[in-house]
C-alpha cells in the first residue's frame, strides 16, 4: 500500500490542473494551521475563526475549503493521527517480509511517533476534545480500535498458536503501553538518553511475551 503512494501522487501532479493543485495545497495550509493553533492554544480555544485569523482570510474562505469548524476539526486529526494508522496498515500488509519484522516495524515507528512532543501535544488536545465532542470521539475510537486490530493480526500471525481474543488483549496492551509512554516521555523526558534501548527492551520485552503466548 505504502508502495503505491508515491506513484499516486505523481499522478496527481501530471494530470491535475493549476486550480486543483492550487486548492489541495491551500487545504492543506488550513489543517496545518488549525493544528498549529489547536497545539499551541488548546482545544477549548480553538475555532474556524481563529484559523482564519491567523492565515489572514475571511470565514466565509475558510469554511469554502473545509465546511464547517467540526469537519475543519476531523479532517486535522485525520490528517495529523489518522495518517500513521494508514502508514501501519501498509506495513503490516506488506507479506514480502516475515510477521516479525513487520510487528517489530509497526512497534518502533509507533514509539518514535510517541517521542515526538509535537505528536503528543496534539494527541493529548484531541483526546480532551474527545470527551466533549461526540463526533471526535466516535472517530479517534475508529482510529485505535483500527490500529489494535492490525496489531491483533499481525501479533497472531507471529504465534498462530495465540487465539483471536489473546492475540487482541495482547495488541491492546501494547497500544495502552506506548500511549502510555507518550504522555510520560514528554513530561518529564526521563528516556531520552536511553531511549534506543527502551525501545529494545520493550520491543524484547513484547515479542517475549508474544512467543510464550
Amino acid at each position: 500500500m505504502l508502495s503505491e503512494l508515491p506513484q499516486a501522487e505523481s499522478l496527481f501532479e501530471r494530470t491535475a490542473s493549476p486550480r486543483e493543485k492550487k486548492r489541495v495545497q491551500r487545504i492543506e495550509d488550513i489543517i496545518d494551521t488549525a493544528a498549529m493553533i489547536f497545539v499551541r492554544d488548546g482545544y477549548a480555544q480553538f475555532s474556524a475563526r481563529r484559523v482564519a485569523g491567523e492565515m489572514g482570510i475571511s470565514l466565509s474562505n475558510l469554511q469554502h475549503y473545509c465546511g464547517t469548524t467540526e469537519n475543519l476539526l476531523l479532517s486535522m486529526i485525520r490528517a495529523k493521527i489518522e495518517v500513521f494508522v494508514t502508514q501501519f496498515v501498509g506495513i503490516a500488509g506488506d507479506t514480502s517480509r516475515p510477521p516479525e519484522q513487520r510487528l517489530i516495524e509497526v512497534i518502533e515507528q509507533d514509539m518514535e511517533a510517541a517521542r515526538d512532543p509535537w505528536i503528543a501535544s496534539f494527541s493529548f488536545q484531541s483526546w480532551a476534545l474527545a470527551e466533549h465532542d461526540l463526533a471526535i470521539g466516535e472517530h479517534l475510537t475508529i482510529i485505535y480500535e483500527t490500529f489494535c486490530r492490525v496489531m491483533a493480526q499481525l501479533i497472531h500471525e507471529v504465534n498462530p498458536q495465540l487465539t483471536p481474543a489473546r492475540a487482541e488483549i495482547f495488541a491492546v496492551l501494547i497500544a495502552s503501553q506506548i500511549e502510555g509512554l507518550l504522555f510520560y516521555h514528554k513530561h518529564t523526558k526521563a528516556l531520552e538518553k536511553n531511549w534506543q534501548e527502551t525501545v529494545d527492551t520493550t520491543v524484547g520485552m513484547w515479542l517475549t511475551m508474544i512467543r510464550a503466548g
